[in-house]
């Protein structure tokens, strides 16, 4: 592979975890902007179908969405067995991408058929450089942290172990991503994943939205929907690592964010640095003599 040069160094690295059942058309707000930060026209496109259960029918979508952009080229990436994910001809294929697309399934399709791989690696490596977008929709968007929920145990809400969790594809730190976040009600085993560690961020993307994260450093909602922030930051007690398997457990002092498009949140100083287009506008009060 190339050496990263001081102009790609520049580039912005781009994140962009979407909720699942997003709309697949090319006046998709998530879709345009997706392809704009790309490059536009001159966007080197990979979509990688490897969670569904159809893969080719999922890469026939997404191509037949991402032509109507008119980009520089359009690729598949299947990856059906480990071994695939050793070859050196995808090096070259890697390096010239600038927007990689995982659509949903399972996530640990991804994680088990892609992690430690040298894809992996140079998945890694091409997003450090900058000036490439990294894109996923529900098990591809829970894929791209450095811990991801791969198993809902079907435990009654707010009980220990009723979630099973992993390593992802590591492009972010610090963070989980649950999807299908509101349709699914899944507070409880974001709340639980968050308690387990809370150094961990919760972010819970409601459908057909998305995050638009820029050098791990802050996060834009866009789409339809909400993104719901949950931070175990100021928590005071925390009982997860006491409670037997299935029991209760105690949890206080969680915040939780909820915000809608236009939105801009810190991920590192976690709070809310834009309300976005629809905030209210500033209060104007008298002066007291």
């Amino acid at each position: 592979m190339k050496k990263r040069t001081s102009h790609s160094v520049l580039k912005p690295r781009i994140l962009i975890p979407i909720g699942g059942n997003e709309k697949k058309s090319p006046d998709s707000a998530i879709f345009r902007e997706m392809v704009e930060l790309a490059g536009g026209s001159q966007a080197r496109i990979v979509v990688v179908p490897t969670a569904s259960e159809n893969p080719d029918e999922r890469a026939r979508d997404y191509n037949v969405l991402f032509s109507a952009f008119n980009p520089k080229s359009i690729q598949t990436i299947h990856i059906g067995e480990r071994s695939d994910a050793g070859s050196k001809a995808l090096c070259k294929i890697i390096h010239e991408t600038t927007l990689f697309m995982f659509g949903g399934g399972d996530q640990l399709r991804l994680s088990s058929l892609i992690g430690g791989t040298p894809l992996h690696h140079a998945l890694l490596e091409r997003y450090q450089m900058g000036g490439c977008v990294i894109a996923g929709t529900s098990a591809g968007a829970a894929v791209l942290p450095e811990v991801m929920i791969f198993q809902n145990n079907r435990f009654r809400l707010f009980r220990k172990g009723g979630i099973e969790m992993t390593k992802g594809l590591g492009l972010i730190q610090d963070m989980i991503f649950d999807t299908h976040f509101v349709q699914r009600s899944r507070i409880s085993r974001l709340v639980h994943a968050m308690a387990t560690n809370p150094a961990l961020l919760g972010l819970g993307i409601e459908e057909n939205t998305g995050l638009i994260i820029e050098n791990e450093q802050r996060a834009r909602v866009i789409g339809t929907g909400t993104v719901i922030v949950v931070d175990g930051s100021s928590i005071q007690i925390n009982h997860i690592g006491y409670a037997e398997n299935r029991d209760p457990f105690a949890l206080t002092n969680v915040t939780y964010s909820v915000l809608t498009a236009g939105m801009v949140y810190d991920l590192k100083q976690r709070t809310v640095i834009n309300p976005g287009p629809t905030a209210p506008p500033k209060s104007s009060l008298p002066k007291i003599k």
